[in-house]
């Protein structure tokens, strides 16, 4: 065995673990290595609970949270290509009101958000007598775990403790009496992840973006500008110099203005070029995030691009690229768990996220009447109107044929061109009006009536 060899086996086997292993952070302090990791991916890595005070990324799942609670739950019957709202069934009582202690927007709020920052959320859902839902408890995140049954292949929930339970007690509960919201499933279909593992090299970056704005300012204040003079001074002339500006500039606060005398001169300190950058790092981590929850910038308060006159068509964006897919998901997932067959579906109205748009409603709703899309009592039912009678017709414009017909109507007017037109026939004089004798009139008479005697 080589020299070389000997003291490698000292430290141990060629491959193994020699730990441990410490690096330093980007404030200073050392932290230790684990054996499959490096420093930068060390240096990176957040919990949960340091992800949800991110702004940027408690900005945007709040904004999509918000959002679906904004959106009513509507029961739809599809039978005969009819749709027509239900009101009487378990799915629109139980999704508009799940319990006693919650109102159907702090249920999806809440449901959402979870979904969001851990990836996944559960609720337990409580039956009747008949089998149905009356009830939909939100249970707290960790306390849910699915399981497959080997020979059956059943999905079961493990339930842990739920606060909310009088008795606090565990159990198992099949999948139709659980609510699993979930979107991304790259390791299991039963087990979703959340957005922030996409976004936690942009986290990171804000993470120690953050940490060394705090440190800046709790170790190492700068002063706000500095007083320079052609005088030399002494350290004594120094500290009285100083301690005088202190007592006028303090002042400043309430309208004082300090005088300065013999060539003193107080220059403010601007920002720096590397402050600057450190501004445009935190932005583009802001970006970063907000790209990857599929939120635009201006629904989190960034306005550096954004005008404030694109409502509808940033509402419309939003709508397309994320917030519908969220939509989507949460609807057939509450369809599956409310049992409902294929010519039910329950729907999220969005209507609710343009209400601020009055333009933009009114001129949609007035298309949709004049092009016999709605009757006029249906419009003002969105705007919360009475209905008014003669409302329920549906008009359409004269003008406005069947495009079937149009061949016919085309050759009609062909042949009405070629032909020519029908001479008018020669008007005919009127006959006089004959007279009758009135003694012959009343011979007629008489003879009349003695003939029907003598019958």
């Amino acid at each position: 065995m080589k020299f070389t060899d000997r003291i490698k086996t000292l430290f141990g086997v060629e491959g193994s673990h020699r730990g441990p292993f410490f690096g330093m952070g980007e404030l200073g302090g050392w932290s230790q290595i684990d054996p499959l990791g490096d420093g930068w991916q060390r240096n990176l890595r957040i919990d949960a609970n340091t992800t949800k005070n991110i702004p940027a990324v408690y900005a945007c799942v709040m904004t999509i949270s918000r959002a679906v609670s904004q959106c009513y739950p509507v029961h739809y019957s599809d039978k005969d290509d009819n749709p027509k709202r239900v009101t009487t069934s378990a799915a629109y009582r139980v999704s508009n009101r799940p319990n006693s202690y919650q109102s159907g927007t702090e249920f999806l709020l809440n449901l959402m958000a979870t979904a969001l920052f851990e990836g996944e959320s559960f609720a337990v859902a409580s039956r009747n007598d008949r089998s149905e839902i009356k009830e939909l408890h939100l249970l707290p995140t960790g306390t849910c775990t699915p399981m497959v049954d080997n020979e059956s292949g059943s999905i079961f929930y493990s339930i842990g403790s739920n606060p909310m339970d009088p008795k606090n007690a565990d159990f198992i509960a099949p999948a139709r009496d659980i609510l699993h919201l979930k979107f991304h499933t790259p390791r299991h279909p039963l087990i979703g992840e959340t957005p922030i593992k996409a976004a936690a090299m942009a986290a990171g970056i804000s993470v120690a973006l953050s940490r060394n704005q705090a440190a800046f300012f709790e170790r190492m204040n700068r002063p706000s500008g500095v007083m320079t003079t052609d005088t030399v001074l002494n350290a004594q002339q120094m500290e009285q110099l100083r301690s005088a500006f202190e007592n006028q500039s303090k002042s400043w606060q309430s309208g004082g203005m300090p005088i300065l005398g013999g060539g003193l001169k107080f220059q403010p300190m601007s920002i720096s070029s590397q402050d600057a950058q450190l501004i445009q790092a935190q932005r583009m981590a802001i970006e970063d995030i907000a790209r990857v929850f599929g939120v635009p910038t201006p629904l989190i308060g960034d306005l550096s691009h954004a005008t404030l006159n694109n409502t509808e068509s940033l509402i419309n964006h939003f709508l397309s690229i994320s917030l519908g897919s969220y939509l989507e998901v949460l609807e057939r997932s509450l369809d599956r768990l409310f049992g409902l067959p294929m010519t039910e579906y329950i729907q999220l109205d969005t209507t609710a996220l343009l209400r601020t748009d009055f333009a933009g409603q009114i001129e949609g709703l007035t298309k949709g009447i004049q092009g016999g899309l709605m009757c006029p009592n249906e419009a003002r039912l969105q705007r919360n109107l009475p209905p008014i009678a003669g409302g329920e017709a549906v008009f359409m414009q004269q003008q406005n044929v069947p495009i079937s017909i149009l061949p016919d109507l085309h050759a009609a007017s062909l042949k009405e061109k070629l032909e020519p037109d029908p001479q008018p026939e020669p008007a005919q004089e009127p006959k006089p009006e004959e007279k009758i004798d009135p003694e012959i009139a009343k011979l007629f008479v008489v003879d009349f009536i003695n003939k029907k005697r003598a019958a």
